[in-house]
């Protein structure tokens, strides 16, 4: 039996289960020139884009924030969440979940996916990792834990109210209520069969790829969220 299924979910439908990140991967490359690495192509069912990405999907597990979470040293409770208290999709890899979240916003109004390994079950994983003290909406991050975090992502600051004013656009948020919603693994659309949508930036030429906006306004916000 696998332990695990690639999937179709939207990147902000999933939570953080830490609450800094470094700004550089284990093997030095710099998170943020990584991400601009990021390309897309043309989705599938109720999809406009799928990302493609640089590095290796995460891994994600339907997951209760446990009855004292960061409680155990906060004091507080599961049941202090309201919805919070209930299953969400859990990353446990941080770093690149960022990565795929801010190429989310930037192609807003788009409807993005990634391909994610779903797995069966945790082996003790995301209760080590997890201490997220905002229910795994946002995450800080740093140059090093040691060091004062220099900047904070929350991707809800910044479509929330694009999203609420927005006419004649498809539901971002509909999308993202809809897959956090699906339990089970049989619920979500099958990733791509024709390729891992992992790629080789130097050597991709495909025509039908498209170029996140970096440039633009939403490829950008994270500088409206620096840490005074």
């Amino acid at each position: 039996m696998p332990i695990y299924e690639e999937k179709l979910i939207s990147p902000l439908a999933i939570r953080f289960t830490q609450d800094y990140i470094r700004t550089t991967f284990r093997d030095g490359h710099q998170v943020e020139a990584t991400m601009e690495e990021i390309k897309a192509e043309p989705g599938t069912g109720q999809y406009d884009l799928v990302l493609r990405v640089p590095f290796p999907h995460i891994e994600i597990i339907r997951w209760r924030i446990p009855r004292y979470g960061v409680g155990r040293v906060q004091g507080q409770s599961s049941k202090d969440g309201g919805a919070e208290a209930r299953e969400h999709w859990f990353a446990l890899d941080n770093r690149r979940l960022y990565c795929l979240q801010r190429a989310a916003v930037a192609l807003w109004p788009k409807r993005v996916a990634a391909v994610v390994e779903i797995l069966y079950a945790d082996p003790g994983t995301v209760w080590k990792k997890y201490d997220s003290s905002t229910h795994g909406w946002c995450v800080n991050l740093g140059p090093s834990m040691a060091e004062m975090m220099t900047d904070r992502w929350d991707w809800r600051e910044h479509l929330m109210s694009l999203e609420l004013n927005a006419e004649d656009v498809p539901g971002v948020l509909d999308t993202v209520l809809a897959d956090d919603k699906k339990r089970k693994v049989g619920d979500m659309p099958d990733a791509p069969a024709r390729q891992s949508l992992l790629f080789d930036c130097q050597s991709d030429s495909s025509d039908d790829t498209i170029p996140v906006p970096w440039s633009g306004a939403l490829g950008r916000c994270l500088n409206n969220s620096k840490i005074e």
